[in-house]
C-alpha cells in the first residue's frame, strides 16, 4: 500500500486552513458549493487541492504578518526575550507576561558560557543557530522541537484564517441582506483567532526555551576509550 502523499502537518497546518476559509467565502458569497450533499470523486479531489493551496498562501501571509511583523517587529522573538533582552513597551509585557518571561539567571549564564567556546558572546540569531546546530546531533531534542513547529504553526495559520474569515463574515452581515447569523459567527472566528494567537506565541516561545535549555544542559559527547 503506497503512503499517503500529505503528513499530518499538510492536514492540519494547510488543508484545515484552506478549508476555513473556503467555508467563509462560499457562506458570504451564498454559493452553496461546500454545503452540497453529493460530491463526485473527481470534485471532491479539486476541492482537496483548490484547500491545500489555499491553505500554503495563508501560511505565507500568517508567516509575514503575525512572525516577521507581529514578533519580529513588536514583540521581540522569544531567544531576546528569554535573556530580558525585550524592546517591548512596560504595558505589553505586563498584557502578554506569559511571552516575556525569562530564563533563570543560571540557565542563562550556562547559555551563554557553553557559546563562547564558539565564539558567541551574546543572545541574538548566532546562538539561536549555533543553539539549533548542536540540537540536530539528538534524535529526542529534534523531536520536541519538531513538536513545538508544528504546534506554533498550526496555531498561526488558523490564527491567520479566523481573523480573516471574522472580517469576510462581518462584511457579509453589513450588506442590505446579511445573514443575522453571520455576525455571531464573525465573532466566534475572531474569538478563536486570538485564542490561537496567544497560543501560537506561547509554542513559539516553547520552541526557543526548550532549544537553549538542551544547549545549555545537554551533555557533551566524550571519545570513546581504545
Amino acid at each position: 500500500m503506497e503512503k499517503l502523499p500529505f503528513t499530518s502537518f499538510d492536514f492540519w497546518g494547510y488543508l484545515a486552513a484552506g478549508f476555513l476559509l473556503l467555508c467563509a467565502v462560499d457562506a458570504a458569497a451564498a454559493f452553496g458549493v461546500l454545503a452540497r450533499k453529493e460530491w463526485t470523486f473527481v470534485e471532491g479531489i479539486l476541492a482537496i487541492s483548490v484547500a491545500y493551496v489555499v491553505g500554503h498562501v495563508i501560511a505565507s501571509i500568517s508567516s509575514f504578518v503575525l512572525e516577521r511583523v507581529l514578533v519580529g517587529k513588536v514583540l521581540g522573538w522569544p531567544n531576546a526575550n528569554l535573556f530580558g533582552r525585550s524592546k517591548a513597551p512596560s504595558w505589553l509585557k505586563q498584557l502578554l507576561g506569559f511571552y516575556y518571561g525569562e530564563l533563570p539567571a543560571e540557565t542563562q549564564k550556562a547559555v551563554l558560557d557553553k557559546a563562547a567556546q564558539s565564539g558567541v558572546s551574546s543572545p541574538g540569531e548566532a546562538l539561536f543557530w549555533l543553539a539549533f546546530a548542536k540540537a540536530r546531533s539528538s534524535d529526542r531534542t529534534m523531536g520536541r522541537l519538531n513538536d513545538f513547529l508544528n504546534q506554533y504553526s498550526f496555531c498561526r495559520n488558523v490564527a491567520m484564517v479566523a481573523l480573516i474569515d471574522a472580517a469576510i463574515l462581518y462584511w457579509s452581515y453589513l450588506q442590505p441582506k446579511g445573514p443575522e447569523t453571520h455576525i455571531w459567527w464573525a465573532r466566534l472566528a475572531l474569538f478563536i483567532g486570538l485564542v490561537l494567537l496567544l497560543r501560537y506565541l506561547k509554542f513559539l516561545r516553547h520552541y526557543s526555551l526548550e532549544l537553549l535549555t538542551a544547549f545549555a544542559h545537554a551533555d557533551e559527547a566524550k571519545p570513546s576509550a581504545k
